[in-house]
């Protein structure tokens, strides 16, 4: 059976562009989530002591969903701090002297079935 105006590289491309929104969508939810589970500390002024100068909010801020141009594996990606807000995998891993406070592995596991609805359904 031969079908007509068949053009599988247009194709493709459709189907890998509406899973990659899908994809995003799915960061995007996640990303709230995390924003909410965040622990936030309070601001503590410049000079007063050996951790200072830091803005209560700040990793909660940092929290972005990348999509990579050009990427061959396609996925997306989130990410949680910068060069300023660099202790982010600390608090989400922990350290010897700070237990973990998880809260980009909890928004995943919160929100695994709503995103795989989103994967398979678009909504």
């Amino acid at each position: 059976m031969r079908v007509a105006n068949w053009n599988p590289v247009k194709t493709d491309a459709r189907i890998i562009h509406a899973s990659m929104d899908r994809l995003e969508k799915v960061g995007e939810l996640i990303a709230a989530e995390a924003r909410a589970r965040v622990p936030v500390g309070q601001d503590v002024k410049a000079g007063s002591g050996k951790w200072s100068g830091r803005k209560a909010g700040a990793l909660r801020e940092t929290i972005r969903v990348t999509r990579l141009k050009d990427d061959a594996r396609r996925n997306i990606r989130i990410y949680a701090g910068n060069r300023e807000v660099y202790y982010a995998r600390f608090v989400e891993r922990g350290t010897v002297k700070m237990q973990a406070r998880q809260f980009l592995k909890k928004a995943l596991n919160a929100c695994k079935a709503r995103a795989k609805m989103i994967l398979l359904n678009g909504v």
